[in-house]
């Protein structure tokens, strides 16, 4: 069934965050120029947007949605009800839906695909409330960046949709191949336009007719996807040239493991900066039932000056950014990256109480942040959402 445009106004049952509204103010706003000029116009502060619904179920039509933005959650608007509507569907979609031992099983092989020895460590408490929990995974489509004035296309699926067992949705994953970013989408799938440049986080618009191989978003990050398959081949002959020993190995591990190999700070700094090393997350965290504590050792000379560290926009996100580490070889002084909905720290923080200072211990240099809990008692399985080091053991 080819896809057609239903509008919906569907939100959020909560009255303290997203209402229902009736259609009429949607005509309202859109004639006061509140949706923007254009789909991906930042200039003015909408009071809705619209977003697109891609059902599993070929069957049924892809739908154009619009939400209400309530005060001061723009952010997780979107994000509260897509957890809400996966957790509903999975229910419902999920061959493994009523067989918790199978998805348990399932959940635990990713894990240890993914963290190795780390996840044979897991007990049976923190499967369970890792099968508990219910997030919404975001898929960069059309990732943001200066080239794309900061604009994000994100795709979010269900982020158990493997050990859930939910069926293939083959019109997603078209879509994303034709994004340049190839993926087996499982269950249900939404796709949304943002803002975020790290200061300001703004939901735009996406349209069912923008679900189309001509549309220009698609064709700039088709071609967003080849320059960085271009850059991956570069930055590996650019960096068997500095070493003199072949082709290096670009995961975080693998640069970290060669920090002594020969590679100097120069030589990474002789980088084009879009060319270097992404956010190495080489930071520990520890937390109580009150806060999430963050660690990442620093350079001797380190001072405050070198640190950039914002909490926020919204309550699930940070960026940190260290110029000293920057001259360490095989580092990046971007540790954490703020990109979208894309790095989401795993729970809700409380920007405003947050705070950072930087430490010496015993000759050693430090920078350790506080991250006060909005959820005291929640516990975070990871500091962000799609992983990073797990959590520093007591001592």
């Amino acid at each position: 069934q080819s896809a057609t445009t239903t509008t919906t106004t569907r939100e959020m049952a909560d009255d303290s965050a997203c209402v229902e509204d009736d259609g009429t103010v949607f005509t309202a706003r859109e004639r006061q120029g509140l949706f923007g000029k254009s789909n991906d116009d930042v200039s003015v502060n909408r009071l809705a947007f619209r977003y697109v619904f891609v059902p599993w179920d070929a069957s049924c039509a892809m739908e154009q949605k619009v939400m209400v933005i309530p005060r001061e959650r723009e952010m997780e608007c979107l994000l509260d009800y897509l957890r809400d509507h996966f957790r509903r569907r999975g229910a419902i979609d999920g061959a493994n839906a009523r067989d918790v031992g199978k998805q348990k099983e399932i959940l635990k092989a990713q894990l240890e695909g993914e963290r190795g020895a780390e996840a044979k460590t897991y007990s049976d408490e923190m499967m369970e409330k890792a099968l508990d929990m219910q997030m919404a995974q975001p898929v960069a489509l059309l990732p943001g960046s200066k080239k794309t004035g900061f604009v994000h296309v994100n795709m979010y699926v269900d982020d158990r949709g493997i050990s859930k067992g939910l069926p293939v949705n083959e019109r997603a994953s078209l879509l994303a191949a034709a994004a340049g970013s190839p993926q087996r989408v499982m269950g249900d799938a939404f796709i949304a336009r943002i803002f975020d440049d790290d200061n300001d986080f703004k939901r735009l618009d996406f349209t069912i007719d923008e679900c189309s191989s001509d549309a220009a978003w698609m064709k700039r990050a088709k071609s967003l996807a080849l320059e960085r398959e271009a850059s991956i081949g570069e930055v590996q002959a650019t960096m068997a040239e500095l070493s003199g020993k072949g082709a290096v190995d670009l995961s975080a591990g693998a640069l970290s493991a060669r920090d002594t190999s020969g590679t100097s700070a120069s030589a990474m700094k002789d980088l084009p900066e879009h060319l270097r090393p992404g956010p190495h997350q080489d930071f520990e965290w520890t937390q109580d039932e009150d806060e999430v504590t963050l660690k990442v050792r620093v350079p001797a000379g380190t001072s405050k000056a070198d640190v950039s560290c914002v909490f926020g926009p919204g309550s699930q996100k940070m960026s940190l950014k260290i110029a000293t580490l920057g001259d360490v070889p095989g580092k990046s002084m971007r540790v954490i990256d703020n990109e979208g909905d894309v790095d989401l720290l795993f729970q809700e923080i409380i920007p405003d109480e947050c705070s950072w200072s930087l430490v010496t211990d015993a000759g050693e240099r430090a920078f350790e942040a506080s991250l006060p809990k909005r959820q005291p008692d929640e516990r975070w399985a990871t500091f962000l959402r799609r992983g990073g080091p797990p959590e520093t053991p007591s001592s």
